[in-house]
């Protein structure tokens, strides 16, 4: 089982305000904690929150921002964005059976 539907709801909660948000949901889906979606969302807050979760991206994007230019700034965090996606998609990509 992938637990689709409580990490799904944790995460669509984390996106659309704070964390607690994402975990409130995820005890709406799960009542009882029966599923090990709790433990996947707290591992991946400690890699999540210090970077892209109002961490260092947000604390030092004005002044990259105001260094180097928006255009520049633009393109790193594209470049970034990409490398994310890329290895995202091939190591946590589909499985095959």
């Amino acid at each position: 089982m992938t637990y689709w539907l409580e990490r799904g709801i944790g995460d669509f909660g984390q996106s659309m305000g704070i964390t607690a948000t994402g975990l409130l949901l995820m005890r709406v889906a799960d009542p009882e904690m029966k599923s090990p979606a709790y433990e996947g969302f707290g591992y991946k807050q400690l890699v999540f929150e210090p970077f892209l979760g109002g961490g260092l991206v947000t604390a030092l994007s004005a002044p990259l921002i105001f260094q180097f230019g928006p255009v520049p700034f633009l393109i790193f965090a594209s470049i970034m964005t990409l490398i994310g996606l890329l290895v995202g998609l091939r190591y946590f990509g589909k499985k095959k059976d």
